[in-house]
């Protein structure tokens, strides 16, 4: 049986369970703004995973876990676009991982995509019974959905305690120096996190420069106040990340073609979570209690055909990224609309054509304009520190971009507007 919904009507807790008590088979597929999941159910086991999130590819996570470098995903990347070998094949060709790891890393990427989910309160759903991919996975891995679920309502309830301490992501730390966390060794996670808070980096910033998921990372840095190795700092404290060095600019660079700057839409906070309690023992009925929130008045909505004759307009004129803005107002208000979700794939495609052909003909290098960024960071996104944490004058701008941790599309977005900015150049 077939099944579409709205995680709002059918909140996640509730359809991940009913679809754990039945031994289904088909394809369950998620979407949230720009974020599409799709998972693959053989009788109730979750058998394969994939994801738009780059922080959700399988790349990603092996630089997440130390296993690979940036630098080695992107000349694994460059070997699969000259053979076409599954990039797992050619990291273990190559030395780099293990069958084993590329197993289990495999199983944990599945893992972590159905998991993520749990801490949605709004998407869309629907789950097409009976149908499989095209191409199914070469590596034989089944995760049991009923497992998931303990698991998943586990980290949802998990997720409120950290956000009563971190309530969002652009919250930065002050490290407490003791000799526990001078004693930190220097090659662990938590010596790098150390760092990173002397630094004053945001959450935003830190999930980023690990390749993590918003999770993982969030737990870690909880822990960490926890034991009393940081605070948490204040909006009002909070100082700007320190400069990034790069190597000196050429004396003549060639100026970069003045377009107009593109902003950068950061991925939104998640809502409050719903605390929910998981189901005891054997699962025979949804008996999920979930706290019902007191509605609030809506304001009035403007239609959605308003946002779509808009971006047809901007799309007409070639502004693609006006057209990719108004569309994400438009879903603000209508995020369910399939139109304007149509329109925003269509005009983002779009976007991503232009800013391929102004920034990746050929093959530039970025290079720093400004010599003290540190006048400038807080006027700064999350994406625009990091891109600019990647720049050190021998990193090619397509390499920078092939291991982000960002979509392509707001990569490249990222670069035209600190191109045109005057932060950064081209040679």
């Amino acid at each position: 049986m077939g099944l579409k919904g709205t995680l709002e009507t059918m909140p996640v807790v509730d359809l991940l369970l009913w679809m754990s008590k039945r031994s289904q088979t088909g394809m369950l597929k998620f979407r949230r703004g720009q974020i599409d999941k799709t998972l693959t159910l053989e009788d109730g086991r979750v058998i394969n995973a994939s994801s738009n999130d780059p922080r959700e590819y399988f790349g990603q996570f092996l630089i997440n876990f130390g296993l690979i470098t940036e630098d080695q995903l992107q000349k694994a990347f460059e070997t699969q676009q000259e053979t076409r070998v599954l990039l797992g094949r050619i990291l273990v060709m190559t030395g780099l991982v293990t069958e084993d790891q590329i197993h289990q890393m495999l199983e944990l990427k599945i893992r972590e995509t159905l998991l993520d989910v749990f801490l949605w309160n709004v998407g869309a759903f629907e789950f097409l019974d009976g149908v499989t991919p095209d191409d199914p996975s070469v590596v034989h891995v089944a995760v049991d959905m009923l497992d998931l679920y303990q698991e998943g309502v586990a980290r949802r309830n998990d997720m409120l305690r950290i956000r009563a301490i971190i309530p969002d992501d652009s919250c930065r730390f002050e490290v407490v120096e003791s000799e526990a966390t001078l004693a930190a060794d220097p090659g662990s996670t938590e010596s790098a996190i150390l760092a990173m808070g002397r630094q004053g980096m945001s959450v935003s910033d830190i999930i980023l420069s690990f390749h993590s998921m918003d999770y993982p990372m969030l737990r870690a840095l909880h822990d960490m106040v926890e034991k009393g190795w940081m605070q948490v700092v204040p909006a009002s404290a909070q100082t700007p990340a320190e400069p990034v060095q790069a190597k000196p600019a050429p004396a003549d660079p060639a100026p970069a073609e003045p377009v107009q700057a593109e902003p950068v839409q950061a991925e939104p906070v998640p809502a409050e979570l719903v605390p929910v309690e998981p189901a005891p023992g054997p699962i025979s009925k949804l008996d999920i209690q979930v706290e019902e929130l007191e509605p609030s008045p809506e304001p009035l909505e403007e239609d959605a055909d308003n946002f779509l004759l808009q971006a047809q307009g901007h799309i007409q004129q070639k502004r693609f990224a006006q057209a990719v803005d108004t569309l994400n107002a438009g879903l603000g208000a209508h995020p369910f609309d399939p139109e304007l979700v149509e329109a925003l794939a269509t005009a983002e495609r779009a976007l991503a054509d232009k800013l391929r052909s102004q920034l990746l003909v050929d093959e530039q290098t970025p290079y720093l304009l400004a010599e003290d960024l540190t006048q400038i960071s807080e006027s700064l996104t999350a994406p625009q520190r990091y891109v600019l944490s990647r720049i050190d004058g021998d990193r090619s701008l397509r390499s920078i971009i092939m291991v982000s941790p960002l979509r392509e599309v707001d990569a490249l977005r990222t670069f035209r507007t600190l191109l045109d900015q005057g932060i950064i150049g081209l040679r």
